[in-house]
């Protein structure tokens, strides 16, 4: 039996629901997709399954008539995640009247997560900590690049220019200290629970992201131990404002009177409520949980596991005539790879053959792993392995070298220093590593090629002439076969020798939302905006398209609060 990346795939379907709760927080208030057959049919900027026929999710459904209760508010809000309570907020410090649908129980409630990355711009903390991101037009430009042009580019320049305020807003009044550094330490002293630590930072010593065909922009911060604490502070701040929340009530249909929307029904556990309102706004998280929408939208998606949002706001979006955005929608498919991350160490596939230039972040190295071939194995195909990364016992001189960012293992920590390094390690792929970690999470260590082909269940003499090979590149300074970086071509020559198998890991949400402008208005056919209907968060397009950029940690949550406040803020002074 294989050990160690086995784990790795329950490690990153573990981070994937960790994480996806936060896009399962920001769809509370939205009720779950029912279970229609899967159907296709088209239509602009989605994939058809040649079918003709409406698929059923895009039928709206009858309005409900057993309404046991009518509410009034000046601004609706459906789910109440980040984005959400970025928009309650923002709503209640305009005066208005807000109440929020929340489908978690009150006693149950949650946004808490491990995700807690912020790719935020110019906050205070990070002045105070001497963090300067790169310019504007090198990231908005590599994001765009990654995204294939299709992604909005005015958005992209809104988030550079509002995402640090917005983030100070969003926590203000929370309690927190900040570290100075990544691998800060909290084992002595009195600290308090909730803290901030910049992300790898500082940066390593003479990174140029300019150089990098991948590059990582420095300068993102993480909550810890998540995110739960800042969306707190925010809610608290629009609770003390006279917001209403109706708790385990799940919103299934906006109320449309003309050209307008003018509130929503929602279902709690005494029958339906009406609830009048001067403006909506929906954020209700991706689609990533429905197969239908899945297979209509994003049918390269039908392969991963994961998601837990049901598109309930985009569909209620499209049912008040509004579309989903143009694809191709871009999956969230970070895969974090073995003990030492997704670092550019040589990859062979179930074939035993080198298939690509290993040195891409964690996001796009599944585009390529899922076009690997099965294992001929039972046993390697059915643990889902499709390539190996392979390393020797030099890689604690070598790690140094390579890339930042997603997924990557920077940092060795010798054994006479753990005792220095005992938040960092305790925390979730931070880039440091330890011998024992190596020790015990490598799936496979052999003394020779040959054994370690046999544990791999590879063909030898296939395994030993791509080491040649490689080796030979590595000598000579140039990868002739796939153009990796000469900094990051190490010889697999020095036992003993390590092996991780990767998996394609799963699916975390998908960017695919309902068209809009930069006000937050969702826009109908004809990009005109529907009256009384905003959208921010998952439920919202324009931010990804094709691929989900990891070149700043954290642009989901911080664009989650930026065009929440935007939203909550707009909805209530009716721009």
């Amino acid at each position: 039996m294989f050990k160690g990346n086995r784990m790795t795939r329950r490690a990153f379907l573990g981070f994937g629901a960790a994480a996806a709760a936060v896009a399962g927080a920001a769809a509370a208030g939205c009720a779950p997709a029912q279970r229609q057959g899967q159907a296709g049919a088209s239509s602009e900027g989605v994939v058809s399954s040649g079918s003709g026929e409406t698929p059923a999710f895009l039928v709206p459904p009858d309005i409900p008539t057993d309404i046991v209760e009518e509410k009034d508010c000046d601004v609706l809000i459906l789910g109440l995640g980040l984005a959400g309570t970025a928009a309650a907020k923002a709503a209640t410090e305009e005066g208005a009247r807000v109440i929020a649908v929340e489908k978690q129980p009150q006693d149950s409630y949650s946004v808490v997560s491990m995700a807690g990355d912020w790719g935020i711009v110019g906050s205070q903390i990070q002045k105070d900590l001497g963090i300067e991101f790169a310019p504007k037009e090198d990231i908005v430009n590599e994001i765009e690049k990654e995204c294939g042009w299709r992604a909005d580019a005015t958005f992209w320049s809104y988030w550079y220019d509002h995402s640090g305020e917005d983030f100070d807003w969003f926590i203000e009044g929370a309690d927190y200290e900040v570290l100075d550094a990544t691998a800060a330490d909290l084992s002595s002293g009195d600290h308090k629970p909730n803290y901030i630590r910049p992300k790898a930072f500082p940066p390593l010593e003479g990174y140029d992201y300019k150089k990098e065909y991948y590059p990582y922009f420095h300068g993102s911060i993480t909550t810890n131990p998540n995110m739960g604490w800042a969306c707190e502070a925010a809610r608290t701040v629009a609770l003390d404002n006279g917001m209403e929340v109706l708790y385990g009530t799940t919103a299934e249909q906006l109320i449309k009177e003309g050209d307008a929307v003018v509130g929503a029904y929602a279902k709690g556990a005494d029958g339906y409520v009406r609830i009048n309102a001067k403006s909506v706004v929906i954020a209700c998280g991706d689609y990533g949980a429905n197969p239908e929408m899945r297979q209509y939208y994003a049918p390269e998606t039908m392969i991963f596991e994961g998601g837990v949002n049901t598109g309930d706001g985009q569909r209620m979006g499209i049912w008040a005539g509004g579309r989903m955005e143009r694809g191709p929608h871009a999956p969230t498919t970070h895969h974090m790879g073995g003990v030492l991350g997704v670092d550019s160490f040589l990859q062979l596939n179930t074939r035993g053959k080198r298939f690509m230039n290993e040195d891409i972040p964690g996001q796009n190295i599944t585009d390529v792993l899922v076009r690997q071939p099965v294992a001929l194995d039972d046993e390697t195909k059915e643990a889902g392995i499709k390539s190996w990364q392979i390393f020797d016992s030099k890689w604690p001189e070598q790690i140094g070298s390579m890339n930042d960012g997603h997924g990557y293992i920077n940092h060795y920590v010798p054994a006479d220093q753990i005792d220095q390094y005992e938040t960092v390690l305790s925390g979730f792929k931070l880039g440091y590593v330890t011998d024992q970690m190596v020790e015990e999470q490598a799936t496979v260590k052999a003394d020779t090629i040959e054994e370690l082909a046999e544990k791999m269940k590879l063909d030898a003499e296939t395994v030993k002439a791509e080491i040649d090979r490689y080796n030979e590149l590595c000598h000579k300074g140039h990868d002739d076969d796939f153009g990796k970086m000469p900094e990051r071509m190490f010889p697999v020559e020095n036992p003993p020798y390590y092996a991780c198998s990767f998996t394609v890991g799963g699916m975390l949400y998908i960017f695919g939302g309902l068209e809009c402008d930069l006000d937050m208005h969702v826009l109908d056919d004809d990009d005109v905006p529907i009256k009384g209907l905003y959208v921010a968060g998952n439920s919202m397009g324009r931010r990804f398209l094709v691929e989900k950029p990891v070149v700043v940690a954290g642009l989901s949550l911080a664009t989650a609060a930026s065009f929440g406040r935007l939203a909550g803020k707009n909805a209530a002074v009716g721009v």
